[in-house]
C-alpha cells in the first residue's frame, strides 16, 4: 500500500483527474521504474529528448483496464483516463521489463482514500478516490515553503505509481526486503524520482514530500503499529535521499534545516546502498537496449502539469 493517505484517510488509505490531460499523461509515468532510471513530470519548462517512436510496444505482459466507477464524479475522472490513454502509455512505459507472469493495473473506485497492490491477484489498484483527494490537498497558491500545486499533484500521483510497483515487483521478482516492505516500497520511488534530471527531481520529491508534511501523524501507541512509517518520517526520508542523490538540487533543504544536517550528513550513502540494491535486485530484468530507448524518448509535452 502506499501509505502516503493519511492526508485525509490514511495513506494506503487517490484525485480528480481534471488535472490528468493537462497535468500529466499520468500513467506513464510509472513506467519509468523499468528504465533503471525513471521518472517523468515536471513543470512546463522541462524538455526531454525525442517524441514517442510509434514502433515502441507496449509491454505484453501488463493488462490494463478502466473499471466504471460508482461516483458519477469519479465517472468523469475514468472518461478523461480513458480518452488520454494513461494505461495504455503505462504498458508501453513499462516495455523493457522483463515480467514472469502478468502485472495486472486498473482504475476503480475503493470508498477510500488509497492506492494498493494485490499480491493475490498480481494486480495494482489505483482508486478515483485517491487522485480526487491528491488535488483537494493541493494548494492552490505556492505555500511560503516553495510547494505548488503542480509539484504536490504530480509528485503524489507519481510516488502512489513507484511505491505500488515497487510492491509488485518485490513480489513477482521474489526480491528479498530487509524490514518494512513498506519502506523498501518508498526508498524505490524515490530512487526512481532522481534518475532524470534535477528538475524532474525537484518537482516529483518536493510534491512527494509535501503529501507526508501535510499527513497526520500518529498521535496514540496503536497508531505506531501501523505498517508504513509516520508521514513525518516518511518526509524525511525522502527528502534524505533527494539530498543524497541530486545534492545541489536539494541543498537548500540542508541549508535551511529543513533536513537537519546531522541527518544530512548520511544521506550520501543511504542513496548508494539504494542504488546497489536497484542494481543487483531489478536491473537484471530490465532489457538494456529497450530501456535506453525508453529513456530517450519526451514524455511530457510543455502543457503537462497545466490545467
Amino acid at each position: 500500500m502506499s501509505g502516503a493517505a493519511n492526508m485525509t484517510m490514511t495513506r494506503c488509505d487517490w484525485f480528480n483527474l481534471d488535472i490528468l490531460g493537462a497535468r500529466m499523461r499520468i500513467s506513464r509515468i510509472a513506467a519509468v521504474l523499468i528504465v533503471a532510471a525513471a521518472c517523468l513530470m515536471l513543470q512546463s519548462s522541462l524538455t526531454l529528448a525525442q517524441s514517442r517512436p510509434p514502433e515502441l510496444a507496449a509491454n505484453s505482459r501488463v493488462i490494463i483496464d478502466y473499471i466504471d466507477p460508482r461516483l458519477q464524479r469519479s465517472q468523469a475522472t475514468m472518461e478523461r483516463l480513458k480518452k488520454r490513454q494513461v494505461l495504455e502509455d503505462l504498458s508501453m512505459f513499462l516495455s523493457p521489463l522483463k515480467l514472469p507472469r502478468v502485472l495486472r493495473v486498473r482504475t476503480k473506485s475503493c470508498g477510500q482514500v488509497n492506492a494498493f497492490y494485490v499480491p493475490a491477484e498480481w494486480a495494482i489498484n489505483l482508486c478515483y478516490e485517491f487522485y480526487e483527494n491528491l488535488e483537494a490537498i493541493a494548494p492552490n497558491k505556492p505555500t511560503p515553503q516553495g510547494y505548488t500545486r503542480d509539484e504536490v499533484i504530480i509528485g503524489g500521483f507519481i510516488d502512489a505509481i513507484f511505491h505500488e510497483l515497487g510492491h509488485a515487483l518485490f513480489d513477482m521478482l521474489n526480491i528479498p526486503v530487509f524490514g518494512r516492505e513498506e519502506d523498501g516500497a518508498d526508498q524505490l520511488s524515490a530512487f526512481l524520482m532522481l534518475q532524470f534530471g534535477k528538475d524532474v527531481a525537484r518537482t516529483t520529491i518536493k510534491g512527494a514530500a509535501f503529501t507526508y508534511l501535510s499527513a497526520k501523524n500518529p498521535r496514540t501507541r496503536t497508531e505506531f503499529a501501523a505498517e508504513h512509517g509516520a508521514p513525518a518520517q516518511r518526509f524525511f526520508n525522502y527528502l534524505c535521499l533527494a539530498y543524497g542523490g541530486e545534492p545541489e538540487a536539494f541543498k537548500e533543504f540542508v541549508d535551511q534545516n529543513i533536513l537537519p544536517k546531522s541527518r544530512a550528513e548520511s544521506c550520501t550513502r543511504e542513496f548508494h546502498q539504494v542504488r546497489r540494491a536497484f542494481a543487483k535486485t531489478i536491473l537484471p530484468h530490465i532489457d538494456q537496449d529497450l530501456m535506453k530507448r525508453v529513456q530517450s524518448i519526451q514524455w511530457l509535452r510543455p502543457s503537462d502539469g497545466k490545467q
